[in-house]
């Protein structure tokens, strides 16, 4: 699994020179530090996926099962989700507080490394369950990156009522355009996180013979309660929708620790 480190380790370092890129962007707005930021985020987005094949492979499944694997994932779907917001909006100056996330799990994923491969369980295999994880974990990456720019929201409707930005927040752009990244990946996190629901539900069925567990109802609060957060037009709708997507991620982080450590039987970690 040398090639898998390696490569894992890699991908770390280009994440790491697309962050110092986009930190020198914010501060000077060259065209120059953006383009290598895009660049180097895209070359350490595809040596990660390499690291990734690797890893599925050799435990011949969606690699997720350990906390080495389902943190490189995560790390992986974060750079995607991060991606979908540069190509549609072509905003990079939140890149220095939405890349370090990338940086962050990729790091604790090579930190834990070292141990024997979990291969899959037969039980749970198939091109539908795979799809299932996938969606449900790159949506959980969309929602955290929604969960920091409610923060950078909020930070920065405080600042201006006070007429007083510091040097690093007044290259942020504007609220609104805060709004729509914000709205963008709730939109992503959302849409992701039903399908999984769906593919999953139909899966279990087939498995289990049952609908029912309790992480399908806290899954359905967590859509439901960033469901609020789309509706326009609300006195106050922009701070409001903020404070409620933070709401939403500590549901989420809730129904992925304490859900599936003490409280779902099908949905445990193993």
């Amino acid at each position: 699994m040398l090639g898998l480190t390696s490569l894992s380790a890699l991908a770390l370092i280009l994440y790491m020179a697309a962050e110092a890129f986009s930190l020198a962007h914010l501060r000077r707005e060259k065209d120059s530090f953006a383009t290598a930021t895009t660049v180097l985020l895209l070359l350490g987005f595809l040596v990660h996926f390499a690291a990734l094949e690797i890893g599925g492979r050799a435990v011949h499944s969606v690699p997720y099962r350990d906390l080495s694997s389902s943190m490189s994932l995560f790390a992986w779907m974060i750079a995607a989700s991060y991606g979908i917001l540069l190509l549609r909006h072509r905003e990079s100056s939140t890149g220095p507080f939405l890349i370090p996330l990338a940086i962050f799990f990729l790091l604790i994923s090579l930190i834990t490394h070292p141990g024997p491969a979990i291969v899959s369980d037969p039980k749970r295999s198939g091109s539908l369950f795979a799809m299932h994880v996938t969606l449900a974990i790159f949506g959980y990456a969309a929602l955290t990156l929604a969960f920091v720019l409610a923060q950078l929201y909020l930070i920065q409707n405080q600042q201006l009522r006070r007429r007083k930005l510091g040097p690093l927040f007044s290259k942020l752009p504007a609220l609104d355009v805060l709004s729509r990244l914000h709205q963008t990946s709730v939109v992503t996190g959302v849409s992701a996180l039903t399908v999984a629901t769906v593919l999953g539900l139909i899966w279990a069925k087939s498995h289990w013979g049952t609908y029912w567990d309790p992480k399908v109802l806290f899954t359905f609060l967590i859509i439901g309660l960033y469901m609020f957060t789309l509706f326009p037009g609300r006195a106050g709708g922009g701070k409001k929708n903020a404070i409620l997507s933070i709401a939403g991620f500590f549901l989420l982080l809730f129904s992925y620790s304490i859900v599936n450590l003490f409280i779902t039987q099908e949905h445990m970690f193993q």
